[in-house]
């Protein structure tokens, strides 16, 4: 697909999808799957469990983290931490979001932004 297919504002992204945590999602993956195959310079990378990263609660969803990068792969932004995905419209939603180019306007429903692992979270004195 065209880059177009990512609309006006969107821009190349890296998806990484912790493949572990719920092994029967999925209909979840292969719509992120779908999502990512419309961006010309989306990449998704399927891993192991994130929870260095993502508070992730087995087994409930998909957890994710996306980082927008620059057409050389180099990172150009903050990280999106995602879950969890239960349904295919979960992950539809986070496919409109990407081709929309990640904007931070409310897009994605605050229900899929996920909470960030406990040790990389701020704790209060």
């Amino acid at each position: 697909m065209s880059n177009a297919a990512c609309g006006p504002r969107g821009r190349p992204f890296t998806l990484i999808v912790c493949a572990s945590c719920d092994p029967v999602a999925e209909e979840v993956m292969d719509g992120l799957r779908r999502a990512v195959r419309g961006c010309r310079h989306g990449v998704m990378v399927s891993t192991g469990c994130l929870q260095k990263v993502l508070h992730c609660r087995r087994p409930r969803g998909l957890y994710a983290a996306v980082q927008p990068c620059a057409e050389d792969r180099r990172p150009c932004g903050s990280v999106v931490r995602l879950g969890p995905l239960v349904t295919d419209g979960d992950a539809e939603a986070v496919g409109s979001w990407l081709r929309a180019g990640m904007p931070d306007d409310g897009t994605l429903p605050d229900r899929l932004r996920a909470a960030p692992a406990p040790q990389n979270a701020a704790h209060l004195n």
